[in-house]
């Protein structure tokens, strides 16, 4: 387990996500968990599009695969999915093909309840908790933990 990690390498942990109509919003959502203490390593943003992605995220958040190397990674990007885990496309392959922004937090230094209740404030949609096992969309290990 690395130092700055909250999470088991192998376990996973909890993570709550929303979908957002437009940009503006899910700027908003990242923003209100940033100024909550939620870090930048624990926010994870996706659109059917990477550079909107990248956009909403700025330097606030993060996007999947960002600073993710080698192989696995690339492997992971060619599978069916984009690499994007089973759970989150269950829950929000809809609402990515329809266009929205859906931002993902993981529950570290805020409860996943404290987080849900931030999303929904922000005007998110679909707002949903589960544990997710460690995959690409969060920081590598060496930055900020095991996801």
């Amino acid at each position: 387990m690395a130092s700055a990690s909250y999470l088991e390498a192998v376990a996973g942990g909890m993570v709550t996500g929303a979908a957002f109509d437009d940009d503006d919003a899910a700027v908003q959502a990242i923003t209100l968990l940033r100024e909550s203490g939620v870090r930048e390593q624990d926010i994870t943003v996706l659109a059917a599009d990477r550079e909107r992605a990248a956009l909403v995220a700025g330097d606030r958040a993060w996007i999947p695969f960002k600073k993710w190397g080698g192989l696995r990674t690339l492997l992971a990007k060619l599978m069916p999915g984009g690499g994007v885990p089973k759970e989150v496309r269950r829950r929000y392959g809809r609402a990515l093909k329809a266009g929205k922004i859906v931002v993902i937090a993981a529950a570290g230094g805020q409860p996943s309840d404290t987080i849900a209740a931030l999303l929904e404030q922000s005007r998110g949609e679909a707002v949903d908790q589960w544990w997710q096992s460690p995959c690409l969309l969060f920081a590598p290990p060496e930055l900020a933990g095991p996801f």
